[in-house]
C-alpha cells in the first residue's frame, strides 16, 4: 500500500508468537485472539513455508462462528460474510498459503497497487539484514521500509555501506465506529473491514497523520 513492491517472505523462521498464526478480534469484553493451530513439536526453527496447520481440532468452524458471533450486526458483515464463509470452507494444509491468500484478498480489497512477488520466485540468500539488503539488490531497490517492530535487529548502518537508504514506519492507529461500545484498537484489519468498508478503511490505512514515520536513517524517537 505504502511501496513499490510488496513481498511475500516465507523462508526465515517461523515465530509462534507473532502474528504470523494468529490475529485479534472485536468482542463484547474488549477482544480476543483466534489463532491457527500448526504443527511445531519437535520442529522448533522451521521456515514459515515449512510450517503445517493442525487439523485435528475443527478450528476453522470455531472461528467463523466467533466471527459471526462478534460482527453480525456490524454495517458491512454481509458484503464480506460470503467471502469468510468460502476461506472457512477450505481444508487448509499450509500456513503460508492461508496467510497469502488472506493478505491478497485485503490487499484486493483496499486497492493496491504495489507490484506483489514471492520469494518462492527467487533465490535470496543470506540471514536477516544480509537477507534483506540481498533483497533489495536483486529487486534493484535503493529505499527500504520496516515496521518499528524490526528495530531489534535491522541495522541501518549495514543498509546505509551497501547504498540503501532505511526508514522506519509505526501505524499509530485511528478510532472508527466499532460494532460494540468504546474502541478497541490493534486488531485484525478484517475489524475495520467490517464496521468501515473498504473505501474508509483505504481512507484510515493511507492517511499519513495515523503514522509516526522516522527520518531516513534514523530511528523513531
Amino acid at each position: 500500500m505504502r511501496s513499490d513492491k510488496f513481498l511475500f517472505l516465507t523462508k526465515v523462521q517461523f515465530d509462534k508468537s507473532s502474528w504470523q498464526n494468529r490475529n485479534r478480534i472485536r468482542v463484547k469484553e474488549g477482544w480476543k485472539y483466534i489463532s491457527v493451530p500448526v504443527e511445531n513439536k519437535g520442529k522448533e526453527g522451521q521456515l514459515i513455508a515449512d510450517v503445517r496447520i493442525s487439523n485435528m481440532t475443527n478450528w476453522r468452524n470455531q472461528h467463523l462462528n466467533a466471527i459471526k458471533f462478534a460482527y453480525q450486526k456490524a454495517p458491512f458483515y454481509n458484503i464480506y460474510f460470503p467471502f469468510l464463509k468460502e476461506l472457512y470452507t477450505k481444508k487448509w494444509e499450509s500456513l503460508q498459503e492461508l496467510d497469502i491468500y488472506i493478505t491478497n484478498f485485503v490487499l484486493q480489497e483496499l486497492g493496491n497497487t504495489a507490484e506483489i512477488l514471492y520469494d518462492k520466485d527467487f533465490d535470496f540468500q543470506g540471514e536477516k539484514n544480509e537477507l534483506l539488503i540481498n533483497i533489495c539488490h536483486e529487486l534493484g531497490e535503493k529505499e527500504y521500509m520496516s515496521n518499528k517492530g524490526s528495530e531489534n535487529y535491522v541495522d541501518i548502518g549495514k543498509f546505509n555501506d551497501n547504498g540503501i537508504d532505511h526508514i522506519y514506519i509505526n501505524y499509530d492507529g485511528a478510532e472508527y465506529s466499532q460494532v460494540y461500545p468504546g474502541f478497541e484498537g490493534g486488531l485484525s484489519v478484517l475489524d475495520m473491514l467490517l464496521n468501515c468498508g473498504p473505501e474508509k478503511t483505504r481512507e484510515i490505512i493511507m492517511d499519513d497523520r495515523n503514522y509516526t514515520f522516522s527520518e531516513w536513517n534514523k530511528k523513531i524517537l
